[in-house]
């Protein structure tokens, strides 16, 4: 027979077909695919119709057969389905076993347009506190630099002109760095709680470090009053969007948890 090459139905990449009545691999991603004479029953029950592929064999099973694993690969969570041979059993101890039960009563399908709206609101805040503190380190070199008030000493250094600036700009940057990847956790289930409390705690550092870096520059006494009022207001806005968006991830992680401690008191399993 003529090998036959189509796209895989998970990944799109390429599923070489050596035999029309044995499952073939996808190259890319492993999938299993049946081929188009192959017997769709269970290997070991002949008159069952088969619900899925031993992702290690290759055996077509039935429930009665099939084990269904959740397992973390990379970083990025992966279903694995394997028969009840010794063999197959063993190769996928790496990842956890899915219990039914316990998947139908801690479902979180009920969250994901409040998951969609907390990302995009904590995301916006924690991106425009980044390009914030970007602005504000160009514009205080400027500042300091190229304008007469600078340029009088109002703005202090400690060795070179310019180094106070820089110094205490990188750490707000870092502060802002670390806003946008905390902001990008809330939709995480397991991690949603923890980011929304960690986004307060960085929220407040960086309110400190803000007032701080005011004073220390002592901005209230710039000429231009309207800089300083642009600096508030961007400040204050993102400051915004990221508190709104912490209080609805620690409020919806609540829940989850609560969710997940109930499940697993109705199921008697232990944390």
């Amino acid at each position: 027979m003529t090998s036959e090459v189509i796209l895989c139905p998970v990944c799109g990449g390429k599923v070489i077909f050596q035999a029309a009545d044995t499952v073939s691999r996808c190259s890319y991603c492993g999938s299993p695919v049946l081929g188009k004479s192959q017997d769709r029953n269970c290997v070991h029950h002949p008159d069952t119709l088969a619900k899925a592929v031993c992702n290690i064999c290759g055996d077509l099973i039935c429930e009665l057969d099939m084990q269904k694993r959740v397992g973390n690969y990379g970083g990025k969570l992966f279903t694995v389905v394997n028969c009840t041979k010794r063999e197959c059993v063993r190769e996928s101890e790496w990842a956890r076993p899915v219990n039914p039960e316990y998947e139908r009563l801690t479902n979180m399908d009920w969250a994901d347009k409040i998951d969609n709206s907390i990302l995009r609101i904590t995301g916006m805040g924690a991106l425009l506190m980044v390009i914030f503190e970007l602005f504000f380190f160009l514009s205080m070199l400027y500042i300091q630099f190229l304008t007469p008030w600078g340029l009088s000493d109002n703005i202090p250094y400690w060795f070179i002109r310019g180094d106070q600036v820089i110094v205490l700009s990188i750490v707000g940057n870092f502060i802002s760095a670390m806003l946008l990847q905390t902001g990008l956790q809330v939709y995480i289930h397991e991690r949603q709680l923890g980011a929304g409390l960690m986004l307060f705690v960085i929220l407040v550092i960086e309110v400190v470090v803000l007032v701080f870096r005011g004073l220390q520059f002592n901005l209230l006494n710039f000429p231009n009053g309207m800089y300083l009022l642009f600096l508030l207001g961007a400040f204050v806005f993102a400051s915004f969007l990221v508190f709104v968006g912490a209080l609805l991830a620690i409020r919806i992680g609540w829940k989850k948890r609560k969710q997940l401690e109930r499940a697993m008191a109705e199921l008697g399993l232990s944390k």
